[in-house]
């Protein structure tokens, strides 16, 4: 093959050093990927052709030489062959085990029980064994059974943990040696590895601390727990977290583990049901309070939407951000929904301090509130929100909805006396202070009868209330459980007198049922304010 002197001329280098990376066995694409020319001019301006030959490579005139063969073969055999050998098949890496399922995909269900599994089950949840036993067998099985994730695994422990069971590794548990290895089976070895088990002061059939409630803690997770550690963004994060709560409590009855509880859990998994509506109302909900209508009470009247406005600053034109509401705007929103909603009296009141120019908040409360009736706008109302000549045409409908007061259990002292705590659940019972609010028909979709919030509220002096500011949204079945507080805690211990002989931070002191004991129980010295015999403990 021939090529122009130009070219071959350019190529001349390349193809030295293509030449000697494919006797030391680099392939000719790794070298130069527009390929290498056998014959080329001499760059000498001889005019004569030249070829490879002699030691080392060296290029020789066409009338010294012959083409050169390197042992047997040729160049252009060795070129073939290396080439061959570029082309040959990688092998592929094993993926064995990445397509199978995890468990928890939406429609999968556990395979059905096969007699000798029902043999085992039977005998490892049998009536007999305490639930302690039988629960923690089932947790690690049914984790042993799974394929979790990073996210999974760190929302099946937190859940765990809530619900009083212990995770991580046993302390003093020692590690498996190899004659433990070969002497156990597959499930006494998942047993020595678990890393969820149910702790010594839940074991103790004595305790009156603890009671077994699946839907109680999934309530006080799902509602207090879940919200304050994970992301609920978007729809899909909150389903795919209650769906692995969900696939265990399934787990649960599909081995029949505890069927005295069955109906809890039951209760449970509607539980999950409606905390998936609800965590995901809450989240669209929070992003659009308080709507427009009380957005414009709040900068019109002195809330904490006033002097936010920002949409006249030249450096935020172009920013896709919330620029808060002007003056003139919030007139216009204002005076609709007071035509919209308001009635002859707060007409009187308000053309009455207008007229005087005594329009203006007369009291602010800050308090928990819940929702307790929500009625859209009627028909009339939709009505005059698309006249055309409306100032708040384009705005949702305004509607109403009425709470009353609340009070977050988790905001209370942490040291209440029992009457106390009674009090402050009596009161959440109890019928409360009513207040009716203005808000849009677009927000009121997101709202549901029973959800509590957290908010600040003004009354105006023409007698109508609006909602400043929301600091927080919960589900209708918001609870505080002590269970976090509980999470890693341990059995606290007396020294003996021996051990406060040697602790100078320490005092003697006697318990009532320490009478006439020979060694009375220990305070720190600075228990003064504690009487003699008190129980008051210390870690040892």
């Amino acid at each position: 093959m021939q090529e122009s002197t130009a070219k071959r001329s350019a190529h001349n280098d390349d193809a030295v050093e293509a030449l000697n990376s494919l006797v030391a066995g680099t392939t000719l694409a790794e070298v130069n990927g527009n390929g290498v020319s056998t014959g080329l001019k001499d760059n000498t301006n001889t005019g004569k052709e030249v070829h490879w030959g002699g030691e080392n490579q060296q290029p020789v005139s066409d009338d010294e030489t012959q083409k050169p063969e390197l042992g047997d073969q040729t160049v252009e055999d060795l070129i073939e062959a290396l080439s061959a050998k570029k082309t040959k098949k990688k092998r592929k890496s094993s993926k064995k085990g990445l397509s199978a399922p995890s468990g928890f995909e939406e429609y999968y269900v556990d395979v059905p029980v096969t007699p000798e599994q029902f043999e085992e089950e039977k005998s490892i949840y049998d009536a007999s064994i305490t639930f302690s036993e039988r629960i923690e067998t089932a947790i690690q099985r049914y984790v042993a059974r799974r394929k979790f994730d990073s996210v999974r695994k760190d929302l099946f422990d937190k859940y765990m943990s809530f619900g009083g069971i212990d995770s991580g590794p046993k302390m003093f548990g020692g590690g498996l040696d190899s004659q433990t290895l070969e002497e156990s089976t597959a499930a006494d070895i998942a047993k020595l590895t678990a890393t969820n088990y149910v702790g010594n002061e839940q074991v103790d059939p004595r305790s009156k601390d603890y009671v077994v409630d699946f839907d109680g803690v999934l309530k006080g997770f799902l509602s207090s727990r879940l919200p304050q550690v994970f992301d609920l963004v978007e729809e899909q994060q909150i389903k795919g977290h209650i769906a692995v709560i969900r696939n265990f409590l399934n787990y649960l009855l599909h081995h029949e583990v505890c069927p005295e509880y069955k109906d809890q859990i039951n209760a449970a998994r509607d539980t999950c049901n409606l905390g998936e509506k609800q965590l995901w109302s809450i989240t669209q909900a929070c992003r659009i309070l308080p709507g427009h209508f009380n957005q414009a009470c709040s900068v019109l009247f002195g809330g904490y939407h006033q002097r936010q406005y920002i949409g006249d600053q030249e450096w935020v034109q172009s920013l896709d951000v919330d620029k808060g509401m002007s003056i003139e705007q919030a007139r216009k929103i204002f005076l609709a929904g007071l035509a919209a909603q308001g009635d002859d009296e707060v007409f009187r009141k308000y053309n009455k301090h207008v007229s005087k120019n005594k329009a203006h908040a007369l009291e602010k409360v800050e308090t928990g509130l819940e929702v307790i009736e929500i009625e859209y706008a009627d028909e009339e109302i939709r009505k005059y929100y698309a006249a055309a000549d409306n100032p708040a045409k384009g705005l949702s409908p305004l509607g109403t909805m009425k709470v009353k007061t609340w009070k977050n259990t988790d905001d209370a002292p942490e040291d209440l006396t029992e009457e106390e705590e009674q009090e402050l659940a009596d009161g959440n019972n109890s019928q409360g202070q009513i207040y009716t609010l203005w808000i849009e028909d677009n927000v009121l979709s997101k709202l549901f009868v029973g959800m509590k919030l957290e908010a600040k509220i003004y009354k105006l002096s023409f007698g109508i209330w609006f909602l400043d500011l929301v600091t927080g949204a919960f589900c209708s079945f918001f609870d505080v459980l002590p269970n976090e507080k509980m999470i890693g805690w341990r059995e606290h211990k007396y020294l003996p007198r021996r051990e406060v002989q040697k602790r100078p931070d320490l005092v003697l002191t006697t318990h009532p049922e320490d009478e006439g004991a020979d060694e009375p129980r220990a305070l720190p010295q600075d228990a003064e304010d504690y009487e003699q015999g008190e129980d008051i403990v210390v870690r040892e």
